[in-house]
This record gives C-alpha cells, structure tokens and sequence, in this order.
C-alpha cells in the first residue's frame, strides 16, 4: 500500500479511456492537483496496477480490449483503499450495480468537463487521505482503549457504507445495499426491509447466503408481521399482494432457513415512519449493546436515503406516466416507440402499432359531463390493460386517443389483438350508476419492419391515417395502413 503519510499534490491518479482526447482531458484539468498516468487499454492498465500504487482509479467502462470493470476489481483487489471511479457514456443499473459492489465511488457521465473532472478527484483524493489516516491511526491502537478502538471502526464503516449507498438513487440497488450491509455485518439468517413510502409499497428481502423462495419468505414474515412489517396497515393491503423483491445472497452456499424472532427496527424520517428493517438472526442471536446502537445509527443514517429513493422513483413515474388512467403518458409512449424501432432495425424483426380513438367522445362529455368522460376513459384503459402483455406500451396518446406498442409481433397478432379489444369495447357498456353508458372506438394499425425501416413519424402517420378510415367507414372498426 501507499505511503500513509502524504498530501493530494504528492497523489498518483490512472486514467484508463480508450479515447486519446479524453486521457488528454484528465492531463490538462489535474495537472497542478496530483500525478496523472493514462492508458489507452485494459491490458496496460491491469500492468500499471501491478507494478504501481495508485491512489486512484479512473475508467471507461467500454474499453477495446477487456471491461473497465475489471481493471476496477483488479486495482481494488491490490489495495482495498485505492478510490474507483468510472467514467462513461453508457450507465444503467446494471453497471452501477457491478461498480458499487466492488467499491467504485462516483460516476463521471460523457461527455465530462474539466470542472466536473476537477470536483470529482478532489473528493476522491481527500477520501483516500482519510482512509489512509485512519488506517495509520489502526495500526497504532494498542494503546487505545477497545471500545475507542471498535467505535473509530463503527465510523469508518458508516462511513464507506454511506458512500456506496449514494452512487444510486435507485430503490432495487438501495436495498440490495443495505441488506447487504446488514448480512455482511451479524449473524444473520436473512434480513428484510418493509417500506411504505411515498406510495411505494414493498418488502425486499435477502438472505446471507444462497436464495430463499418467496413462499417461504411469506410464511416467515406472516408469523411475526406485527413486528416485522408493522409498517403497512393490515386494513390498507393484502399481505398476499404486497410486491416482493429477492435478492440472493453474497456466497452460493445453501440457504438455511431456521424460523426465529426477528429484531426489528423502524425506520423514520422526522416522525414519519417509512419502513422496518428486521434481522432474522441464528438462534438466540441478541445484538449487544454497541451493535444495537450501531443498528440505530445505521437506520437513521438510511431513512433519508430510501426516502430520496422513493421520492426519486415516484418523480420518474410520475414524469412518464398519464395522471388520469396510471399508464404511460405521450412522452412514453416516444421514447418506446423509438426504442422499439432501434431493436427492430438491429434484430431486423417486427412490431404491431395500435392507435385507438373513442367514438362520439365529446357527445359523451356534453351528455354526461367530463367527470362522466374521464370515467369511460378509465374504463378504456383497465379494459384494453388486461388484454396486453406485460411487454407491450399502452399509453394515452392525448385526449381520448392511445396507443399500442406490440413488441414482436407480426401483422396478423396486431390484428387479432385489435379485433379483439374492439370487440370487447363495443359489446360491454360502461356500467355508470346511473344508467349503462354504450361507446365505441375505432383503431388503426400498421406494422414496423425492421428489413424495410422508416422514420418514427412515418409509422404513426400510417396508422393515424388507418384510425381515420376506421372513423370515416362508420366507426367501431379497424383498419390497416
């Protein structure tokens, strides 16, 4: 490892990008902070870090030769202090996921200025310094007392969880972290974090090693729901309806399961309960004092972070779903659409388009009023919702007008799908209290292939112009184009 005693200026930095001008970059913006050395590709990389000791790790995840994530792992695997960053123009969830797992602190999205450059190695540099003292400090703690010494652990561990915690606002990587965390940390069988937050309504669970199936799981929770999910309301929801996520454990070892009381503990942000974390420990597992003031510590420390997630979460639905019907809205249904013609064209295959219109639409507000009219919209849609698949979009396109995204399908799977729902529509009125209220809709398809692309706008034009035959041939009817 490094020398423990050194300032930023006396740092090395390795910048690993495939792309010269982007090496060239971090040269110019760290030229008066630290020592630069980059690399072109993984393999020289994977040789700096064996031969060098760098206090930071920066790389592309795409690199020509072999995955950045590796020459993370291997910088990590030398020394378990050494500050990783990523920096790349193609982030998901599934490479924040690889990164937090092997410690990567930030992430550093293309196209990247020297600024940002500039803020996020500073911040990794003066984290570095402080594991760096903190480890000097370690080493010389036969004269501490050991409470000192396991409390100076305590923040040093908050302290790196905390960090690996805020590289994703989002709720599935929050949770494996935490559960991961906790198992990592007692003796645990599985642990479990029930939330009600924000109208996200969820249990995920993880045990310590293995997997556990969700019957059991369920079983478990359902003996000691009091305590251990105390945070839903039995009034408000179905136990047997509450969505579970699993998470498998960090070893492949077989799961165990032994049926013990949980210790649970709420978590809250001010006096608003979220959530509860409860750990399923062995048998007679009772946390000591200092790991019970640990666990509370760490629930406070966690709370705000799950309740950003959720509130993350719910902005990012809210931005792409319809306030009135719950699916998705017209800027969805783009960004599908565009999707779906991306795969298409690259996988040469097929997908159906659906436009569909309510017939008489505005006859019905003027009879009935509008409340009578966002209810038949409603009914639409949890009518039509039903009958598509759970990789299909269904979106509400505008007004009265949605929209159809059939992935995989051909031109006689849309066409049955659209006979069907225009079937259904007509031949079931909408069951107002007052009296049934009979409508109809007409629906216009087209089929996109992807060994004879077109443009976006093309494709919703023809089977706008399909809708309108529909309209224009009397109605409650479907056409092609």
């Amino acid at each position: 490892m490094a020398s423990l005693v050194k300032h930023a200026v006396d740092c090395k930095v390795l910048v690993v990008d495939d792309e010269e001008v982007m090496c060239r970059l971090f040269q110019s913006a760290l030229k008066d902070l630290c020592n630069v050395q980059t690399c072109l590709s993984g393999a020289q990389a994977l040789e700096l870090i064996r031969k060098n000791d760098f206090d930071v790790v920066v790389s592309d995840l795409l690199l020509g030769d072999i995955e950045g994530i590796e020459v993370l792992r291997a910088a990590r695997q030398k020394d378990n202090f050494t500050e990783l960053m990523v920096i790349t123009g193609h982030a998901s969830l599934e490479s924040a996921s690889k990164a937090i797992e092997i410690g990567v602190s930030s992430y550093l999205m293309k196209p990247v200025s020297i600024f940002d450059i500039k803020i996020q190695i500073e911040k990794a540099l003066a984290t570095r310094l402080f594991h760096l003292k903190s480890v000097m400090l370690m080493k010389h703690s036969d004269s501490i007392a050991p409470d000192i010494k396991g409390h100076i652990h305590d923040i040093t561990s908050l302290f790196n969880f905390s960090r690996k915690l805020m590289l994703s606002l989002e709720i599935p990587e929050i949770m494996r972290v935490i559960l991961d965390e906790i198992n990592s940390r007692f003796d645990t069988i599985f642990c479990v974090m029930a939330i009600h937050c924000h109208d996200v309504v969820e249990i995920h669970a993880m045990p310590k090693t293995g997997i556990m199936d969700q019957a059991m799981l369920r079983a478990s929770l359902f003996e000691h729901w009091d305590k251990a999910c105390n945070v839903f309301d039995r009034i408000l929801f179905d136990k047997d309806e509450i969505p579970v996520a699993l998470y498998s454990g960090r070893q492949d070892a077989e799961f165990a399961f032994e049926n013990t009381n949980p210790i649970c503990i709420q978590l809250s942000v001010m006096s608003n309960t979220i959530g509860t974390l409860s750990i399923f420990g062995k048998k007679d597992f009772i946390p000591s004092p200092d790991e019970l003031q640990f666990l509370y510590v760490f629930t406070s420390l966690v709370s705000s972070i799950v309740e950003h997630g959720c509130v993350d979460m719910r902005a990012r639905l809210q931005a792409r779903t319809d306030g009135l019907t719950g699916i998705a809205n017209h800027r969805s249904f783009h960004e599908s659409l565009s999707r779906e013609i991306a795969r298409a064209d690259r996988t040469l295959g097929t997908f159906g388009l659906i436009l569909i219109d309510i017939d008489d639409f505005k006859k019905i507000n003027d009879t009935y009023g509008h409340l009578v009219g966002d209810a038949v919209i409603r009914n639409l849609v949890d009518r039509v919702s039903v009958m598509t698949r759970r990789a299909d979009t269904f979106a509400r396109y505008g007004g009265e007008e949605f929209g159809i995204i059939l992935v995989d399908t051909g031109i006689d799977g849309t066409r049955v799908l659209a006979q069907r729902i225009c079937k259904e529509i007509a031949g079931t009125p909408y069951m107002h209290p007052k009296n049934p209220i009979r409508y109809t809709i007409s629906l216009g398809l087209s089929l996109y292939d992807g060994k004879k692309p077109r443009q976006k706008n093309a494709l919703i034009a023809a089977a706008d112009k399909a809708l309108y035959k529909s309209k224009a041939d009397g109605k409650s009817r479907i056409s092609e184009n």
